[in-house]
């Protein structure tokens, strides 16, 4: 396929490259997420309340989200897994540094440990330097949602 000649050929040689990095990326993002169906979920469970728990906790510092309206729900156990690690893993605006907090790693090594095939997730260099972040609203409404996911897959 050589140089488009005309404007409609143009347009269509930009879509079709447009199309394939998006197809790429949708698979790169399967093959990067974990099912999580295969972990032990109760060595998970008994981590979670032995270890986990206190320290989600103690993050929270004694203090109530006030202004969490944002509820994440989770259906089975491998669903709040998910959902845990892109919580705890994965910044978002206004709360970036989840992932270099005790409870994080705790919860990285439990899934490694317990999941098969998981790998687990490495925190890059510019996450790791980055200084820790005051424990934000935006923070405090991601941990409370962990907190509830973790709730739920006690529950399950």
């Amino acid at each position: 396929m050589g140089s488009p000649s005309t404007l409609p050929d143009a347009l269509l040689f930009v879509l079709s490259v447009f199309f394939r990095k998006i197809f790429i990326l949708q698979l790169v993002g399967l093959v990067l997420t974990h099912n999580f169906t295969d972990c032990d979920f109760e060595k998970i469970r008994t981590t979670y309340r032995e270890v986990i728990f206190g320290k989600l906790n103690s993050y929270m510092n004694g203090t109530k989200c006030t202004l969490c309206n944002n509820y994440v729900y989770c259906k089975d156990r491998p669903d709040c897994l998910s959902k845990i690690v892109r919580l705890t893993f994965y910044p978002t605006h206004g709360c970036t540094s989840l992932a270099k907090e005790i409870f994080a790693m705790k919860t990285n090594a439990t899934l490694t440990l317990q999941c098969p095939g998981y790998s687990g997730i490495r925190i890059n260099n510019t996450q790791a330097m980055k200084k820790r972040e005051d424990t934000t609203n935006e923070c405090r409404d991601v941990v409370s949602n962990l907190i509830r996911l973790w709730a739920r897959f006690t529950r399950i």
